[in-house]
């Protein structure tokens, strides 16, 4: 009874400590602006999350975590040996293959957690969503009257220096992703209940996102707001009122391509994007410059390394010990690039576990829920693809891993705990 009762107060306070992780974050970066040093206080956050996550699993889960230690083991076989030919640190790459293991770790605890503990997961998991999310709007509400950081750089183009705004978050990509997990977790909890609610949810996710500014934010928030009440409301229509639903749809999407520039030009970016677009085309606007520096860490990697070498990897100190941009920042090349074919293959795992573990629950209990978490999934796939910072987030994998993990919670127990 008494190892019952420490093992149910151990996970009731790491979900406590996962439900402070974005106010860590928002601290850090507050304290970054403020006296220009952090003191390492996210990332020994993080790390201490982590590694109470892990020594639970091996209670909950052990077989789970031997598999993830071995996963971690092959990833740096690339950056060792890079160590052991070259001298190059493998340290950077300890801290980013760390990242690309906690999504699967934090989500196979709560997956073990909700078998164990569903009433204590209900309870930890709506209290880490509630406190994240209020983090979040708390954030952007002091963004948006000048406090923290602006989410671009001041480049010489633009007649607006102070582009945008992450509050005091640091990595404006990151935060965009961040933003689409709660959004695609809170907005249908809140349909499910109170309707006007969702109505005031929704306008706040549009607020932080344009004061974000960022293109995967704005338009993976609007398709989230789009998605969950028609898909609420698309069981109960007839035929007929489907039809019009679906034109009615179709033609705000025209209208709102139509007003896209003139919207972009009150948010402020239609100048950043239309500088893009004359020196580099479309392709620039789509994919930032993602494809030159991609162009350029592959030639030094075919320049510097052998064949044998690139096939488990270079690391990230095999990269960066040539040029100062070390990331194409998109998730499959990159990590392609500093762990090889094991990295290639944990990355399309990763995204196709999550996919179609949402898939499957959305098809044996479709939902407005299951619905919006199988969009996100496909967002951050997409994501990673074109812009990074998924897979290589220090930020995303608690609450990702969450969204996930709330399909596991029967349906009406589901909506209470929300």
């Amino acid at each position: 009874m008494l190892s019952v009762t420490r093992w149910y107060d151990a996970d009731r306070l790491l979900l406590w400590l996962f439900s402070a992780y974005l106010l860590v974050d928002a601290l850090n970066g507050f304290l970054l602006n403020e006296w220009g040093r952090s003191f390492g206080l996210s990332a020994f956050y993080k790390l201490s999350l982590l590694l109470l996550t892990a020594w639970r699993l091996s209670q909950l889960a052990p077989h789970l975590l031997c598999a993830l230690m071995l996963a971690g083991t092959v990833l740096m076989l690339g950056p060792l040996y890079s160590q052991l030919r070259y001298g190059l640190s493998p340290v950077g790459d300890i801290s980013l293959i760390l990242k690309l293991l906690s999504p699967v770790l934090c989500f196979a605890y709560f997956a073990a957690l909700c078998r164990a503990e569903p009433g204590l997961f209900r309870q930890g998991a709506a209290r880490m969503l509630g406190l994240n999310l209020a983090t979040v709007l708390l954030n952007f509400a002091l963004g948006a009257v000048g406090f923290g950081y602006s989410s671009y750089l001041p480049q010489p183009h633009l007649p607006q220096l102070d582009l945008g705004s992450k509050g005091f978050f640091n990595a404006a990509n990151e935060v965009s992703v961040v933003l689409l997990a709660l959004a695609a977790l809170s907005l249908p909890l809140c349909w499910q209940r109170h309707k006007a609610g969702f109505l005031l949810l929704a306008a706040a996710w549009i607020g932080c996102a344009s004061l974000l500014l960022t293109k995967t934010g704005l338009a993976g928030v609007v398709l989230l707001i789009m998605v969950v009440p028609l898909w609420g409301c698309w069981a109960s229509l007839s035929s007929k009122w489907k039809g019009l639903l679906v034109v009615s749809v179709l033609l705000c999407l025209v209208l709102a391509a139509l007003k896209l520039p003139d919207l972009l030009q009150q948010l402020g970016l239609w100048q950043k994007l239309q500088y893009v677009y004359q020196n580099q085309g479309l392709a620039g606007v789509l994919l930032s410059s993602r494809d030159q520096y991609a162009l350029a860490i592959w030639q030094i990697s075919t320049d510097y390394y052998s064949e044998w070498h690139r096939l488990f990897g270079i690391g990230m100190a095999g990269v960066s010990s040539h040029s100062w941009k070390f990331w194409a920042e998109s998730d499959l090349f990159d990590l392609f690039i500093f762990y090889g074919v094991p990295g290639l293959l944990w990355t399309c795992w990763v995204f196709c576990g999550f996919w179609l573990h949402s898939l499957s629950c959305h098809l044996n209990r479709p939902s407005v829920l299951s619905a919006s978490v199988l969009l996100l999934n496909s967002l951050l796939l997409g994501i990673a693809v074109v812009a990074g910072h998924v897979l290589s987030s220090g930020m995303l994998w608690p609450v990702w891993a969450l969204a996930n993990a709330w399909l596991l919670v029967p349906a009406d127990e589901a909506a209470d705990a929300a």
